[in-house]
């Protein structure tokens, strides 16, 4: 009514307005005008929440040059600098060059992602300002406009209800509850809820960060986020490998400054000492993993925000979620039909009898069409999922709206000459209307709460005895039939149960947190699995608990029901606190606390607010519960994968070190690797080969197994013992060839002879390493069965370079290389295979020994 006169001069000016009532001016003189629009722009700021802080240029450069491996080799390549060796200097710069471009790339590909999924932030709204209603972007209100909403509208601030006529709001997305809440005059309509009926008129209290929106986003600002557990474990790594590598390094040095008084090349032979043996492919390695595995992920509709993340949710021991629009489609359906004769589960394959279809027909006749309110939403689909619906739009002649004093919806309709009056609302509303006796009433009363119990939202409906005459006054001067009830449910996503199972068997505890009432909370969980479904606790209840008392609710409860914001974010520090790693799924600005606290945010992308894809590491596109479920298998895998990667780097580490420094520390005729040939390795080669492991397929077992525990070490006792194997079994193969090569193949070739055929044994004792690892406890044989079209193309591209660097003139005296015969060459090939053979034999003894 109000709305709809107003919205005829919206762009009028107030010369050509006809008169128009009272208060109506009233309203149009209560907007603002543009200068005080300026003034409290000014002093109460903009109407946007400020997001998290985005890393400049330099604090990223800052971050990456910070890491001990990076500053190791800047050191080295300035100390080589200064002692004349561009060449060596400049290929370590580069390598470091190429780290730091990866980690940019990969950080602004992922604000990239996540700022497009942003979908309309700001939503528009009409405002009354200089005496015209104007529509405008949500981000352009001020604090004290006069707000003007309607239907479908989303509140774009904080405000008080001045004027309304029917008016309700879904506020799901910052309560949690999925059920309309009814707003009279002088009631407060928050920034984010949903006009689903009626129309109002609104003052703005409160913009920008000052919003209750705002507010929980200044919560999530000062969470501190943490490190995942994998950077923490080769932080560790790096660490330590780091103070080996240094101390070496001075061994070294001193031994040929003291024993040979050879102090310059103590310490070149000491720094590139620490080159061979510290991992510096490591943040290269690591940077592949993660990359390539957030774009597996986002090829499923994951989007991770933090890469580094994925690897924590293979950790994670608890998922806790939200329930609307998580575990529940946030969208109402009519689960029970209840007549006087039958009470009918509605199914798709359900045949309903005429009574069950005739009280349907008047529900759909008692609602309004088209209509933002779930209930009706939801007759009228039921009504086309049965081929029921009437193509009529069903206009009535007079409407009584549900008000606070009378829940009941009643519509008049005109049938022929007559008119026909329809009702829907509230079961005691409704009784009253029919006026029950005693035994009537309590054998409808009985119906109501049988459902109400089982977590069903309850309406009765109603019609008028017999046509009427004519239009009537009042909703209770008409004489109404009861005709039954509908009970109505938020239905569960059709994947969760099986996704809850899933999560089960891999050893993951599932808790659902909601807002809504226990025995609509203990219904759901019943539905999906969840263990002990019956034991809920309340917001309230769990508050009231003792420290120790809530310890112990925490592991053993698994539905926490009419929780605020500020119990989720308790839950799960909490938890936390318990030694558990915690996965928070939601959708509402009611999550974000929580989610941001959690190990491991997981926001909903469809539904979810800008707010919670703000607070969370991980975002579902599809805001299926599934998905979660996958990133934790692909969590899982990487984890794997890098272990298998991490042991192949170590082992080829030992390799490189031994070769380097055999012939200088006893004297061999031949010096076999300088610095260019140790960078070509690690910085070509391994990185190449590494991107292999990231390909590979998962373990059979992977999503039988317990979450690995949180003091697992990366490297743990048997990959570390893999590790020295196959590097002993690669250096005695480098060796071997050495010799062979020395003592009988070089004949009368040059010195170089010995050591290219020594670089090839090297490079393909690396290449073969690739198929022993595929398995830390299967051989490369059995291996075999599982495909990995990446290894084809990475032997390849690495023996076509190899070849290249021995037989293209220019290439082979950059490497200082020479053409090696056929006899050289692949006697060099087969003391590599027999190498990495006997270390694959090893291999499985050695795990079975272990594992057993």
């Amino acid at each position: 009514m109000l709305n709809r006169f107003l919205l005829k001069y919206k762009t009028k000016s107030n010369k050509n307005m006809p008169s128009i009532p009272k208060q109506i001016s009233e309203y149009i003189l209560m907007g603002l005008t543009q200068e005080q629009v300026r003034k409290n722009r000014t002093k109460y700021g903009a109407n946007e929440i400020s997001s998290s802080k985005k890393k400049g240029i330099f604090q990223m450069l800052l971050g990456v040059v910070m890491e001990p491996m990076i500053l190791l080799l800047i050191s080295i390549s300035i100390v080589y600098l200064l002692l004349g060796d561009r060449g060596e200097a400049l290929l370590l710069l580069f390598s470091v060059v190429g780290i730091i471009t990866i980690t940019f790339y990969q950080e602004k590909k992922t604000e990239t992602a996540i700022s497009a999924l942003r979908s309309l932030a700001s939503p528009r709204t009409n405002v009354i300002r200089d005496q015209q209603i104007i529509r405008i972007e949500g981000k352009d209100v001020v604090y004290d406009d006069l707000l003007i909403l309607n239907e479908g509208d989303r509140v774009p601030a904080d405000s008080e209800l001045v004027s309304d006529r029917m008016f309700s709001c879904d506020e799901s997305l910052l309560t949690g509850e999925s059920v309309p809440v009814t707003k009279s005059q002088s009631n407060p309509v928050f920034c984010g809820s949903l006009v689903v009926s009626g129309e109002g008129v609104c003052r703005v209290k409160a913009v920008g960060n000052h919003t209750e929106i705002g507010k929980i986003g200044r919560k999530i600002a000062d969470e501190a986020i943490g490190r995942t557990l994998l950077e923490v474990e080769v932080a560790r790594l790096v660490r330590n490998l780091f103070i080996v590598a240094a101390s070496l390094c001075v061994i070294l040095a001193l031994y040929f400054g003291i024993v040979k008084s050879q102090w310059l090349q103590g310490l070149l032979s000491g720094l590139t000492l620490a080159i061979g043996l510290m991992p510096e492919e490591l943040p290269l390695v690591m940077t592949i993993f993660f990359a390539l595995g957030a774009f597996r992920l986002s090829t499923k509709n994951v989007l991770v925000r933090r890469s580094s993340i994925i690897e924590t949710l293979g950790a994670a021991t608890v998922l806790c979620s939200d329930k609307t629009g998580t575990i529940t489609q946030n969208k109402m359906k009519i689960g029970i039909v209840v007549t006087e004769s039958e009470t009918v589960e509605l199914n798709p394959n359900s045949n309903l009898s005429k009574e069950t279809k005739n009280l349907l027909h008047i529900a759909y006749c008692a609602s309004k069409h088209p209509s933002f309110d779930p209930m009706d939403i939801a007759i009228s689909d039921c009504l086309v999922l049965f081929h029921e619906r009437e193509d009529s739009a069903l206009l009535s002649v007079q409407d009584f709206p549900l008000t606070p004093d009378h829940l009941t919806m009643v519509r008049v309709l005109k049938e022929g000459e007559t008119y026909v009056s329809y009702a829907k609302g509230s079961p005691e509303a409704i009784f009253d209307l029919c006026k029950f006796n005693s035994s009537e009433l309590d054998f409808w009363t009985t119906k109501t709460n049988e459902l109400a119990n089982k977590g069903f939202r309850v309406l009765g409906v109603a019609k008028s005895k017999s046509p009427l005459n004519e239009i009537p006054e009042e909703r209770n001067h008409i004489d109404y039939l009861f005709y039954g009830l509908l009970a109505f449910l938020d239905p569960i996503r059709e994947i969760v149960p099986l996704a809850v199972k899933t999560a089960y068997d891999s050893g993951i505890r599932v808790i659902m947190i909601t807002g809504d009432y226990p025995e609509t909370a203990k219904n759901i969980a019943s539905q999906i699995g969840l263990k002990q479904s019956d034991l809920v606790y309340t917001g309230k209840e769990f508050s009231n608990l003792s420290e120790e008392e809530m310890q112990k609710v925490i592991r053993k409860c698994n539905v926490f029901s009419r929780v605020s914001p500020e119990d989720k974010w308790r839950i799960v520090r909490m938890l936390k606190a318990d030694g558990e790693i915690v996965a928070m799924t939601g959708d509402g600005v009611n999550d974000a606390p929580a989610l941001r606290t959690a190990n491991i945010g997981v926001a909903m992308g469809e539904r979810g607010t800008d707010v919670a894809r703000e607070a969370a590491d991980i975002v579902l596109l599809d805001d299926s519960f599934s998905s979660i479920l996958e990133s934790v298998r692909i969590g899982r895998q990487i984890f794997d994968n890098l272990k298998k990667a991490l042991g192949y780097l170590i082992g080829v580490h030992i390799p490189i070190v031994g070769i380097t420094f055999f012939p200088i520390i006893f004297d061999w005729p031949i010096i076999v690797l300088s610095a260019i040939h140790i960078v070509f390795m690690e910085m070509v080669i391994d990185p190449t080969c590494t991107i292999v492991f990231e390909r590979e397929s998962a373990e059979s077992d992977l999503m039988k197994r317990k979450p690995r525990k949180t003091k697992e070490p990366l490297l743990d006792r048997e990959l570390f013992i893999n590790s020295l194997i196959q590097g002993a079994f690669s250096l005695l193969s480098v060796v071997s060839s050495y010799w062979i090569t020395e003592l009988f193949l070089k004949g009368t070739s040059s010195p170089k002879v010995v050591s290219t055929a020594t670089f090839v044994t090297l490079v393909f004792s690396n290449l073969f390493l690739i198929l022993a690892n595929r398995s830390l406890h299967e051989s490369m044989w059995s291996r075999m069965r599982m495909p990995n079209p990446i290894i084809r193309y990475v032997f390849a591209g690495t023996i076509g370079v190899l070849v290249l660097s021995m037989y293209l003139p220019g290439m082979n005296t950059m490497f200082r290389f020479v053409p090696l015969n056929f006899l050289q060459f692949s006697s060099a090939i087969l003391v590599a295979f027999v190498g990495v053979i006997l270390y694959d034999m090893t291999k499985v003894l050695v795990s079975k020994l272990l594992r057993g």
